[in-house]
């Protein structure tokens, strides 16, 4: 499968963090984080890949995992991906 990886300039943001744990737990919870890089699948959307502050990476996440740095994970809304990737 042919895809394409692309440094971006770092992205100060929080992540869901049930993305972190195949969304099994921690629903409600949330992390900062810092997105470094894209990569691009085809027939698939825009996936991100982050560093944590512990130094974890974390690869391929969709955009539906991030909301900006200074909102409260209670206030903002699920939306689907095909919504956020316009």
């Amino acid at each position: 499968m042919a895809y394409l990886n692309a440094d971006i300039p770092p992205i100060y943001c929080k992540i869901r963090k049930e993305y972190l744990y195949d969304l099994t737990k921690h629903h409600g919870e949330s992390e900062d984080c810092c997105v470094f890089s894209v990569t691009s699948i085809t027939d698939r959307a825009l996936l991100f890949n982050i560093m944590l502050p512990n130094g974890a990476c974390f690869w391929r996440l969709p955009i539906s995992a991030f909301f900006q740095e200074k909102f409260d994970r209670t206030v903002v809304p699920d939306m689907p991906i095909d919504q956020l990737q316009l």
